[in-house]
């Protein structure tokens, strides 16, 4: 098993450290899409994040992705990771919030356990590496409840 970025007993996760309309600046997924509910830690000396997306019992895809056991689809998962790395992209080189980050790839994906609402996903960056003036990896986890859900290395574009 991969070893997690952070130790979650560690951190105060509690609240959010980021106002809300400096993420949405910098993220600009919105409706459906706007996968990340907050931002409740982050370490610019350590270039580490931590969002996190709360899921109701009636989450838009709960009904339709394995009626009867909603569990959160995978693509979701990745998705939001993508939009915390974004943050933490722009945020930690300090690059216009106008800037759009495309998914470029990911490597090394794994799931690992599951994500049943009512539920709450923490997606953590860590420090990323640049290459060239318009791509950056990343390496990314999701937790619930404790539990690593998914780590990758995530790729990143301007676009």
């Amino acid at each position: 098993m991969a070893r997690p970025l952070v130790d979650f007993a560690l951190l105060d996760v509690s609240k959010d450290v980021i106002p809300q309309a400096e993420l949405r600046s910098m993220v600009p997924h919105r409706d459906a899409f706007q996968l990340l509910d907050g931002i409740c830690y982050y370490d610019p000396e350590q270039s580490l994040l931590i969002a996190y997306k709360d899921w109701t019992v009636d989450a838009w895809w709960a009904a339709g992705h394995i009626p009867g056991k909603p569990l959160m689809p995978g693509v979701l998962m990745i998705e939001g990771a993508a939009q915390a790395a974004t943050f933490l992209l722009k945020k930690f080189n300090n690059w216009p919030p106008e800037k759009f980050v495309g998914l470029g790839g990911l490597d090394d994906v794994r799931f690992r356990g599951q994500v049943v609402p009512p539920a709450r996903v923490h997606f953590v960056v860590g420090r990323g590496t640049l290459s060239g003036s318009r791509m950056a990896k990343f390496p990314t986890q999701a937790f619930c409840n404790g539990q690593m859900i998914m780590d990758m290395v995530l790729l990143g574009v301007i676009l």
